[in-house]
C-alpha cells in the first residue's frame, strides 16, 4: 500500500513538473503570438465582465480598441484613453477632464494591448482539455506566487490561432473576463491617431502628473 502511495505521489509531482513548461502550449502561444504581432495595427470590439461571486457583482461594459506597436487608443466607460508609447491620457467626456502621466510598461494593466507576449516571461503555463467547441484552453500562472494580484489567466485559443477570450482569477475572489467580439486590421491608422490633440479640446481641464 506503501508503494502504490509513493508511487501515486511520484506520477503527481512529474505530471504537475512537465505542466509548468508545457510544451504543446508553448507551441499555440507562440503561433497566436505570432499572428497578432505579424498585424502592423489592428482594431478589437470587446466585452469586459467583472464577477465576484462572494460579493455577489456582476457587471459588464464593452469597450473598443486600437493597437499600433506600444501605442492604443482605447474607448471605454464614457472614457477615451490615449498612449503614444510615451505618455497615457486618460480623457473623460462628461466632465471635461484629461489626466496625463508618463507611460511606464511595468505598470500597465493586462489587456489586449499585451495579452499576446505575457507568457514569455515570468509565467508557467499548461494546456488543458478543449473546451466544447474545441478551443484549446491554456493557464498561464505566475512563477513567483504572491507577485501578483492574481493567481491565474485563462486564455481560450481557436484551431485558427485566434484568441478568444481570456479570464484573469484575482485572489480578491474577483474574475475579469475579456471576449474579443471582433479584431480586424487597420494598417491605415497614422501614429497622430493615438496622440490627444489640444486643438480639438480647447475647453478641457488638463491635470498633468508627469
Amino acid at each position: 500500500m506503501k508503494k502504490i502511495y509513493l508511487k501515486l505521489i511520484f506520477v503527481i509531482w512529474t505530471f504537475s513538473s512537465s505542466a509548468q513548461f508545457d510544451p504543446e502550449a508553448k507551441l499555440i502561444l507562440e503561433k497566436m503570438s505570432a499572428k497578432y504581432k505579424s498585424k502592423l495595427a489592428f482594431m478589437s470590439t470587446f466585452e469586459q465582465n467583472l464577477i465576484n461571486e462572494m460579493s455577489v457583482v456582476n457587471e459588464s461594459i464593452s469597450g473598443t480598441i486600437y493597437v499600433k506597436g506600444d501605442k492604443y487608443k482605447l474607448e471605454i466607460a464614457g472614457q477615451i484613453i490615449f498612449n503614444d508609447g510615451q505618455d497615457l491620457w486618460s480623457y473623460n467626456k462628461e466632465i471635461m477632464e484629461v489626466t496625463v502621466s508618463t507611460f511606464d510598461e511595468d505598470e500597465q494593466d493586462i489587456s489586449l494591448t499585451n495579452i499576446w507576449d505575457l507568457y514569455k516571461e515570468g509565467y508557467k503555463y499548461g494546456l488543458n482539455l478543449p473546451d466544447e467547441q474545441g478551443n484549446w484552453i491554456i493557464d498561464l500562472e505566475p512563477i513567483e506566487r504572491g507577485a501578483e494580484a492574481f493567481y491565474k489567466i485563462r486564455m481560450v485559443i481557436t484551431n485558427e490561432y485566434d484568441l478568444k477570450s481570456f479570464k484573469i482569477f484575482e485572489r480578491s475572489g474577483n474574475q475579469y473576463n475579456y471576449t474579443i467580439n471582433k479584431l480586424i486590421d487597420r494598417a491605415d491608422l497614422q501614429d497622430n491617431f493615438f496622440t490627444f490633440d489640444l486643438v480639438r479640446y480647447p475647453e478641457v481641464e488638463i491635470i498633468d502628473f508627469r
